[in-house]
């Protein structure tokens, strides 16, 4: 098949498209890469003479904080321009400030501050990044084949996430940080290899105006979706606690009683896994009320903290990481599915933008507190508040009827 825009009228199998094989493969190398540097990052950190919980917290606020304060631009910036261009920039920066971690580790010369600088760049770079992914999506595949799409996509992202999880857990064990942190820097430059090739047409943009004016279309098109920003919401709490659990709280758990980078890596790719599994169910999954059914899911993102918390053995903890992540996959391809199907694609970027902001902007406060907070309550209590919270907020979005009475036809139109 070749790459022309397919009519709507007629399904589509995305993997017989060129672009979107180009860009799946790209996305599936550059987050094998992701899942490696994180984790490295948080072990050179651990690492260092001076690190600590807090030092840790620090650099990993440093990733967050540029990501939400400049996602706003990268919406726009996602809407203005091709969005493929903006990815290839954005991998090049993630390439440059791991590439540069990557020296200051093996030579020595690491120190919290000059980590906490890449850091940031490569949250910079993050922020140029996610806005323009779902719009892209929407771009390359019809609406009817969008599920599958999205579906596809998690299924090579995933794949290589429980490649890098186990890879980044040998790779530190045996070799330290810094080669792992190396490997991260080259998938990067890959990546951004990969979308350079992508050859798409210009497609009509909103006529450009000033920033403050397209971001103001951009809260409209937001906040009149309020099955939208609820959920949003929502995830903004969820996602706090689930990085702290996974960021701080259950590393420090890892390494006093489960045996430190290696165990750890299992629960992630435990996690991981479990996203595979999640995506093959999403596939399957034939609803009219998607969003009912992803907000049921997404409560059991809660259970890795809870059996962590109650000190149960490893085998049960990653047990509940996979099952937590069939949960994430399940509600991700039915939530995207969704906002791809109602959001116009020529603002998807500043929407994705707003979405963004609201998912993660109680991250950087939240791991900066729990910097201090969890070794003062002890990660076992710790883990068990956050998983409560996890439940809790999970759960509250059942509470407004345009998100239990939202419809949309198995053809992808909403009622």
């Amino acid at each position: 098949m070749t790459d022309a825009v397919a009519s709507v009228d007629r399904p589509v199998n995305p993997l017989r498209q060129r672009r979107f094989v180009l860009f799946a493969t790209a996305r599936t190398i550059s987050v094998f890469g992701n899942a490696i540097g994180p984790l490295a990052l948080t072990f050179a950190v651990l690492d260092l003479p001076d690190g600590s919980p807090p030092a840790l917290s620090l650099v990993l606020a440093a990733i967050s904080v540029p990501r939400v304060a400049l996602m706003l631009l990268g919406g726009v910036i996602g809407d203005r321009l091709p969005r493929h261009r903006v990815l290839v920039a954005a991998e090049l920066m993630c390439g440059t400030a791991y590439g540069g971690m990557t020296l200051l580790v093996l030579t020595g010369r690491a120190s919290v501050a000059a980590l906490a600088i890449c850091a940031a760049v490569a949250g910079t770079a993050s922020a140029l990044l996610l806005p323009s992914l779902n719009g892209l999506t929407a771009e390359l595949v019809a609406p009817q084949a969008r599920q599958r799409g999205n579906a596809v996509l998690r299924l090579g992202t995933n794949t290589a996430t429980v490649a890098g999880f186990t890879v980044g857990g040998a790779l530190i064990t045996w070799l330290g940080p810094g080669w792992a942190l190396a490997l991260d820097a080259a998938t990067f430059a890959v990546a951004a290899g990969l979308l350079a090739r992508l050859r798409l047409a210009t497609a009509p943009r909103t006529t450009r105006r000033d920033m403050p004016a397209e971001l103001r279309d951009g809260w409209r098109e937001f906040v009149g979706r309020p099955w939208l920003w609820r959920i949003v919401l929502s995830a903004a709490v969820i996602n706090a606690a689930v990085g702290v659990t996974f960021g701080l709280a259950g590393p420090l758990l890892a390494k006093a009683h489960l045996g430190g980078a290696g165990a750890w890596s299992g629960v992630l790719a435990g996690y991981a896994v479990g996203m595979f599994g999640g995506v093959l169910v999403a596939m399957r999954i034939r609803t009219t009320r998607p969003l009912r059914t992803a907000v049921l899911a997404v409560a059991l993102l809660g259970l890795p903290a809870l059996l962590l918390g109650s000190g149960a053995a490893l085998s049960f903890v990653i047990l509940a990481a996979v099952l937590a992540g069939v949960a994430f996959d399940v509600f991700g391809v039915l939530w995207e599915t969704t906002v791809q199907s109602e959001v116009p694609t020529e603002a998807m970027s500043r929407v994705s933008a707003y979405e963004w902001l609201g998912a993660v902007g109680l991250g950087p406060p939240a791991m900066i507190a729990a910097g201090f907070v969890v070794p003062g309550i002890g990660a076992r209590t710790a883990l068990l508040g956050l998983a409560t919270v996890i439940f809790v907020a999970a759960l509250v979005p059942l509470a407004s009827s345009p998100v239990r009475h939202y419809e949309r036809q198995l053809d992808g139109r909403v009622r």
